[in-house]
């Protein structure tokens, strides 16, 4: 149709030459057919691309069960999404008096889908063609960055433990009556994590990371009833800080996310004993408590083994929600020490951390192109620690206390500065008994 009245656009113009001078008539003659040849050449192109979308659409149709067409791929599936230009022609006359033929926009760019054919853009994703900055956020975060883009990211993270204990040291007389000395001991601890993340998306699928912490630990020990005196209160403050545990990671995107099938990422990371370990710290007993209060004379910032993890990541889209969750198996290498505990002499032998697993769900709402707020609960089930004692007729010792089961409660405000510059920021609640009190952190990560 629009052929057609393209043909008759131009023929009409022609013929208004024709009418004119004969001295330009020759001249606006030539220019109008060269003009039109190029119209001729550019409708034939527009027609094309119609008969193609008119083609993916009847296979859409079939996937409902409307038609009977042959079904769309996915890469199809994902290039046509959001897809749509439209234009007219129109004549306009110059200042030397020859009649012009232009091109006239009447409807919306094409989409970043129409421009991945041509080879200027690379085609989208996700479920839209352009995704709002604070979506993209939160699949970066969940999911990881592709599409050979690399991104910084630099941390500070803030946790609080606050855990007090009643110890009584004596025995039961006649069942009912205790002879020995009780003081109660509460430990608050502080813990300021600062990191950097670097991210590196090889292509479409596969992504690197690697991510530096350093931490600055204050822990407070008070004991009530210390020297055997019912009044009796010591405090003592210990400090720690140096390099952790530095991790490598790598994520692969399985399946991409379409209409109807989520996004879809299998991930793996090393952790390396880089970090200051906790094994064969000794006791410091503070003076005047009777031995009621022993601190440690220093603290950890890692570990001290080397750690492995896998697990997988969905994410699906629904504007303006985004729906999140993940599965990961943590496991951790048995190493040798040369001391294991905290006595004076060195006990060498081999510890064996316990292994977790990790599984959450959370779900994000996008507030405008910029915003979004989160919500999410991760639960940490880890299993109990190890020791192995280098000596004939030692067996395996557990530590007793040493399974935890961690679960946290995640509030979540991601703002997009720019297209490159964002900021995260997260408030975690402790639910279970091991988990931190409290949780707070801010990311800023930058996208080159």
């Amino acid at each position: 149709m629009r052929k057609y009245s393209s043909l008759a656009l131009a023929t009409a113009c022609l013929s208004t030459l024709t009418m004119a001078e004969p001295a330009n008539a020759q001249d606006n003659e030539i220019e109008l057919r060269r003009q039109l040849d190029e119209v001729l050449i550019r409708e034939a192109e527009s027609q094309k691309r119609i008969e193609d979308l008119e083609r993916r659409l009847q296979s859409i149709e079939s996937r409902a069960g409307m038609l009977g067409y042959e079904a769309l791929s996915d890469s199809e599936e994902s290039r046509i999404r959001g897809r749509g230009a439209t234009g007219a022609f129109t004549t306009q006359t110059m200042s030397d008096g020859t009649v012009a033929i232009v091109a006239q926009n009447t409807g919306q760019a094409s989409s970043p889908s129409v421009q991945a054919e041509s080879g200027t853009e690379e085609e989208p994703d996700r479920k839209t063609p352009a995704p709002a900055q604070s979506v993209e956020l939160v699949a970066e975060q969940e999911q990881g960055i592709f599409n050979r883009r690399l991104s910084l990211e630099f941390g500070l993270t803030y946790t609080h433990f606050d855990n007090a204990q009643l110890n009584l040291s004596g025995f039961l007389a006649l069942d009912s009556i205790f002879l020995g000395t009780i003081s109660l001991d509460q430990i608050t601890s502080d813990v300021f994590v600062y990191d950097a993340t670097v991210r590196y998306g090889i292509t479409d699928r596969l992504q690197f990371d690697v991510n530096a912490p350093i931490l600055f630990r204050h822990s407070n020990f008070q004991s009530g009833g210390a020297g055997g005196d019912a009044s009796g209160n010591e405090e003592v403050d210990v400090k720690g800080k140096g390099f952790g545990d530095i991790n490598f990671g790598a994520s692969y995107r399985l399946m991409r996310e379409t209409v109807r099938r989520p996004d879809i990422v299998l991930n793996a990371r090393v952790k390396a004993p880089t970090g200051r370990h906790p094994w064969g710290v000794e006791l410091v007993e503070v003076p005047g408590t009777l031995e009621n209060l022993k601190v440690p004379e220093r603290l950890s910032t890692g570990s001290g083994v080397w750690g492995a993890s896998a697990g997988v990541s969905v994410l699906k889209t629904i504007d303006p929600m985004v729906i999140f969750g993940s599965v990961t198996y943590f496991y951790n290498f048995k190493r040798h020490f040369a001391d294991l505990d905290e006595a004076d002499f060195n006990q060498p032998g081999s510890v064996k951390i316990g292994n977790a697993l990790q599984f959450g769900a959370g779900v994000a709402f996008a507030l405008n192109d910029r915003s979004s707020l989160s919500m999410s609960f991760t639960q940490r089930i880890v299993e109990r620690t190890a020791l192995y004692r280098d000596c004939a007729s030692c067996v395996k010792q557990i530590v007793v206390g040493s399974q935890a089961n961690v679960g946290i409660v995640n509030l979540g405000a991601n703002f997009a500065l720019t297209e490159r510059l964002a900021i995260i920021t997260n408030v975690g609640i402790g639910m279970t008994q091991d988990a931190p009190d409290m949780l707070l952190s801010v990311r800023v990560p930058y996208r080159f």
